[in-house]
């Protein structure tokens, strides 16, 4: 059934719409609504409905009609601004809250705190017949006073505490369907001005609705409780409002104040007035004793709730019986574990605790001795865990598996608490309780693994009852195994015992298998050798570097061993030249370069044509020369290599490529010839290359522009060459150019003059290779430099250094990818700070580059690593020159995001200027939500304005703990705005190296 308010002379939308009217007409039609099982509307958003029309009603009374003559009034009570129609609706809002029973909990939870307000006022306007200030009830005699009075008194000033102590409560409303309708606002939605503005008129309420209350629980006057039936509808007759008082609810005294204790012991319980509300409670909680809660009229105090009141107040509930086991647990917890063994060995007996109870109890004894927080009994953390095993075992619970060591561990202190807790057990348990026990004893008897144990336990007598004739002959045959050294067949200790000797069986293709597994896993030379001719002696035709298919060699090595002389000499250079490839990959360098001088060795004492030998010497020198250049990169900075050596050979390497010569070296090892010598500074050489490679072209290039660095201390204004080998690859696909010689290149449009054969994964390669901190600074402020170019926003820009050296603007940016340009980046970053970890500018760029990619934490971490490193962990003041408000503003931001405000707030004072826009917004964004250690950063904040501010939010909220402690840090002399400037600036550096080292104990640690 469906309820609508419409205006007079609108059209009625359905038949199954009933008007508001309808109820005036039709007494029953509300009841019957109500009555049943779930009414729909609800009886609370009747509420709402029958009272959002008084804004209407009161415009519509407030203009005279210009149909109605003024002497259409006269039968209007004078002053008296609630005219009938209105009081109508109100009369219905308060049979429904009737219906209801006044349960203030279900009005608090379903109405807006204007509509509670309303509800409360009519009452009032209709119980004492005109319309009062609150603060008149102190006047009134209320020892005297009629029942319904006394109840609609009492009702409001319960209302107004519950409304004070709610509205400090952070909570959030349920999100309701929005149907906007032109004209119409939903009417339980409630500006914020509006909520503040009653809550601040109910605050000044507070200390006369005590009063109030004090004097009603003093009086002898029990109330009467209005009911359905006591509101008189009106009819075309009425010519006042009358209510049928007499028809009002008796309750008894024992009810009403038991309430009434609850509820003003809540209240100063809020107000930290902890001794006054300890009285109330424990006054409650015997009234509450003598009540049938199910048949209660005005009470809706809860056992549960009143419990865990007396039990933070320090005081013994009636309802809460002294012998509860779970109840005695908790209080020896509060007082460090006092008696907690016994609480366990009777709760072994009775099982009142639940498992988890004491498991955690377990955990936090455990957890306080590691830390030390206070001292405990040395054997009480194993006195605990052996009654916790006791009791699951009892229960047929899975034990812990750790038990059997923590005994072991014990010795025989341990093996004491066991026997002594089973023999406090045994005398209470069932038979399938004994049952469980003995198969426990067992297990501890056959797996226990304890000298000692098995004799110990058996010679008890109230165990050994436990066990049959037979099974106790049968316990030393099961123990007698436990313990003592397995004697392991020699068989099974050598590595290779799944491999028989197969020369017994005289089966070649068996011993040629045999022999071949051995090659593959054999990196020594003189072996190798030896099962090289075994296996071309068993079949000489059989090329043997083939046997493992993964033996791949590049193609000039290939081609050369090719032209070797078939047989032993030609196996024997493939398969050392792949075994030396393979523990390249291993890292295992020095044996890799021994296995190739093997190689040039045994090509030297064979007799080879002179010139085949010079060309594998070359290139065997060229593999060694790969090797040294992979274990420099591999190992830098902290490799071995005489770097002078180096530089010559790789430039020696290149010259063979340079000079014509018909032996020139394979495409890798030019590569890694050319990324070593710009990681060695070698920049002026790479210039002068001829670049018909790509590795020399943009080797080339970077290295122009650290000679550019080297030379201009970064103010050159453009370096276009790396710039335009790099911005294509992160292009559209470009058009492609076929050369004079018949390969394609790509032509971009931003580098017309270039044509370059690099793609992502290449440039990904070589990156990879990079070492020195000038070229990666190079290639990272480049990067960095095309990323704010394609996003375009300045306050989402990376700072970086060298970032004049590239141009301002690329065509057509929409067409490149920026995701590629920041993964890029981000390997590099990576890379870069794995060998140079300490750089405070890469760290920066990090952090801005994981802020603009919404990674705020991480992006906090770099922050936070660049001011460790700028100022030894903290133990200096961080240097305004290395971490600037750019650096700042964007933690703060960070911090935002993430929820963390207070340290939004806190880092607010880092700024040259004193950001309190942003700290005080930070401030008051609290109460919502924040995910930080709030009032623990108080003792991090120096500047006085900021801590006002807290004071004076704190006293707002009614956060009476925070107030003070905000009002304790303010107080500090060191925090004296009198103090000279030396005494603040230190006050400040201390705070902000504390607040520092608990941020990267978050972020960073």
């Amino acid at each position: 059934m469906d309820v609508e308010l419409l205006r007079p002379g609108t059209a009625r939308p359905s038949h199954n719409t009933v008007l508001w009217f309808e109820f005036l007409l039709d007494p029953s039609l509300l009841e019957n609504h109500l009555q049943k099982e779930t009414p729909d509307p609800s009886p609370t958003d009747l509420i709402v409905k029958f009272l959002s029309i008084t804004p209407d009603t009161k415009e519509a009374e407030s203009k005279q009609s210009e149909n109605e003559s003024p002497e259409s009034n006269k039968n209007e009570v004078p002053g008296n601004k609630r005219g009938y129609k209105f009081l109508a609706l109100k009369i219905l809002s308060l049979k429904v809250a009737a219906f209801l029973k006044w349960d203030l909990g279900i009005l608090e939870r379903r109405l807006p705190l204007p509509m509670q307000l309303t509800l409360l006022q009519d009452l009032l306007y209709l119980t004492l017949e005109k319309d009062a200030e609150v603060e008149t009830h102190l006047q009134l005699d209320l020892s005297s006073c009629p029942g319904h009075i006394l109840f609609a008194v009492a009702l409001y000033h319960r209302w107004v505490l519950r409304a004070v102590m709610s509205s400090r409560f952070a909570t959030k409303q349920a999100r309701q369907p929005y149907i906007p309708v032109p004209g119409l606002q939903d009417p339980t939605y409630v500006p914020p001005n509006v909520s503040e503005d009653l809550v601040r008129g109910l605050d000044s309420q507070v200390a006369n609705s005590i009063e109030v209350l004090s004097r009603i629980l003093a009086g002898p006057a029990i109330p009467t409780v209005p009911i359905f039936d006591t509101f008189v509808m009106l009819t075309e007759d009425s010519t006042d409002a009358r209510q049928n008082w007499d028809k009002s609810a008796e309750v008894s005294s024992t009810e009403f104040l038991c309430q009434l204790h609850f509820d003003l012991g809540s209240f100063h319980f809020f107000r930290e007035e902890y001794s006054v509300s300890g009285d109330l409670f424990r006054k409650a909680a015997e009234l509450r004793q003598l009540l049938d809660i199910e048949s209660t009229v005005y009470c809706t105090v809860s056992v549960e709730d009143l419990k865990g009141y007396c039990e933070a107040c320090d005081i013994t509930s009636p309802t809460v019986s002294t012998h509860n086991l779970t109840y005695q647990l908790h209080r020896a917890i509060r007082d460090q574990y006092t008696g907690i063994v016994s609480i366990l060995q009777t709760d072994n007996v009775h099982r009142e605790i639940p498992q988890i109870y004491r498991d955690t109890l377990e955990l936090d004894i455990q957890g306080a001795m590691s830390s030390r927080k206070f001292t405990v009994a040395r054997d009480l953390l194993l006195q605990v865990q052996t009654l916790n095993v006791v009791r699951r075992v009892v229960t047929g619970t899975l034990t812990c598996g750790d038990y059997t060591h923590k005994l072991h561990q014990g010795g025989s202190k341990a093996v004491d608490l066991l026997v002594s807790a089973l023999k406090h057990i045994l005398p209470h348990s069932d038979l399938a309780e004994k049952e469980r026990i003995k198969l426990f004893v067992m297990r501890l008897i056959e797996c226990g693994d304890i000298e000692g144990l098995p004799e110990r336990l058996i010679s008890y007598e109230f165990l050994t009852d436990l066990f049959s004739p037979t099974e106790m002959e049968e316990i030393p045959s099961k123990t007698a195994g436990v313990g003592h050294e397995v004697d392991i067949p020699e068989l099974l200790l050598k590595t290779d015992w799944d491999m028989p000797d197969f020369t017994l069986c005289k089966n070649v293709r068996l011993e040629v298998g045999s022999l071949e597994q051995q090659l593959l896993l054999s990196y020594d030379v003189t072996e190798i050798r030896g099962l090289v001719e075994k296996l071309v002696a068993a079949n000489p035709a059989k090329p043997q570097w083939r046997i493992n298919n993964k033996w791949e060699l590049p193609i000039p090595l290939q081609s050369m061993a090719m032209s070797l002389p078939r047989g032993f000499v030609q196996d024997f250079a493939c398969i050392l030249l792949a075994k030396s490839r393979e523990l390249t990959t291993m890292k295992d360098f020095k044996l890799a370069r021994d296995l190739l001088n093997a190689v040039g060795k045994e090509a030297r004492n064979s007799s080879i044509n002179s010139g085949v030998l010079y060309k594998l010497i070359r290139l065997l020198s060229w593999e060694t020369l790969l090797i040294q250049i992979i274990e420099f990169l591999t190992e830098w900075p902290n490799h071995k290599l005489n770097t002078s050596t180096l530089v010559s050979d790789c430039k020696q390497c290149l010259a063979a490529l340079q000079s014509g010569d018909n032996v020139i070296p394979r495409l890798e090892v030019m590569e890694h010839c050319a990324i070593c010598l710009l990681n060695l500074g070698e920049w002026e050489y790479l210039i002068g290359l001829e670049k018909r490679w790509n590795y020399f072209e943009i080797a080339a290039a970077i290295a122009c522009a650290c000679l550019d660095i080297a030379k201009y201390k970064g103010n050159k204004k453009v370096s276009r060459d790396a710039w335009d080998i790099v911005l294509p690859i992160f292009g559209p696909n470009p058009q492609q150019k076929r050369t004079s010689s018949g390969t394609t290149t790509l032509v971009h449009r931003d580098s017309p003059n270039n044509s370059s054969t690099h793609t992502r994964s290449t440039l990904s390669h070589f990156l990879a290779r990079l070492r020195d901190s000038t070229a990666l600074a190079v290639v990272i402020s480049l990067l960095a430099r095309l990323q704010n170019v394609l996003r375009d926003e300045p306050s989402l820009e990376l700072s970086v250094d060298y970032v004049g050296l590239w141009p301002a603007v690329v065509s057509n940016a929409n067409s490149y990818s920026l995701r590629s340009v920041g993964e890029t980046l981000s390997q590099l970053l990576l890379q870069a700070l794995q060998f140079h970890a300490t750089n405070v500018a890469w760290l920066k760029v990090m952090g801005d580059l994981n802020f603009v990619q919404g990674h705020h934490a991480v992006s906090l971490r770099y922050y936070l690593e660049a001011a460790i490193v700028v100022s030894d962990f903290f133990s200096q003041p961080v240097p305004r020159a290395a971490i600037d408000d750019h650096v700042y503003k964007r933690m703060i931001k960070c911090c935002s995001h993430l929820q963390c405000h207070t340290q939004a707030a806190v880092l607010c004072q880092f700024l040259e200027e004193v950001d309190y826009t942003t700290a005080f917004k930070s401030l008051g964004d609290i109460k919502s939500t924040c995910s930080d250690a709030m009032d623990s950063y108080y003792s991090c904040i120096w500047d006085t304005t900021i801590l006002e501010y807290l004071v004076y939010l704190h006293t707002k909220r009614g956060e009476h703990h925070r107030k003070q402690q905000a009002i304790k840090v303010i107080g500090l002399l060191e925090l004296n705005a009198n103090n000279n400037e030396e005494i603040q600036r230190e006050a400040a550096n201390i705070r902000k190296s504390r607040f520092l080292r608990a941020m990267a104990r978050q972020y960073v640690c």
